[in-house]
């Protein structure tokens, strides 16, 4: 019991790291102007991260947040590209950093109740 409790907060912690770090990788896209490799390594990075949540929402029962962690993980996939002007991928990435924080803060409520 001791050992699945600790591997589970493990799992979590990894998770909220994995949002910070995806959380401020945005942040810095939508704030300056980068080479296009850098926008391709982005999505390498997203899109796995936020399939992941989505899997970790489907787990936690919570259909909202997997259709939102759903279509964005589309929307950054590298293999299946989906082509969108600056201006409409900075507001993409506005909106990513926004479900994100909201999602870390309605998870960790959940799990610590």
């Amino acid at each position: 019991m001791i050992m699945k409790l600790t591997q589970h907060k493990l799992n979590r912690l990894g998770l909220y790291a994995a949002w910070l770090v995806t959380a401020a990788l945005l942040v810095w896209a939508a704030t300056d102007r980068h080479p296009y490799s850098f926008y391709m390594l982005l999505r390498w990075i997203c899109c796995p991260i936020l399939a992941y949540s989505a899997f970790v929402a489907y787990e936690k029962n919570r259909s909202l947040w997997i259709w939102i962690f759903g279509v964005l993980a589309l929307l950054y996939n590298p293999i299946f590209r989906t082509h969108l002007d600056r201006s409409t991928w900075i507001g993409v990435n506005w909106f990513t950093v926004g479900a994100i924080t909201v999602a870390a803060v309605v998870f960790w409520r959940t799990n610590t109740q």
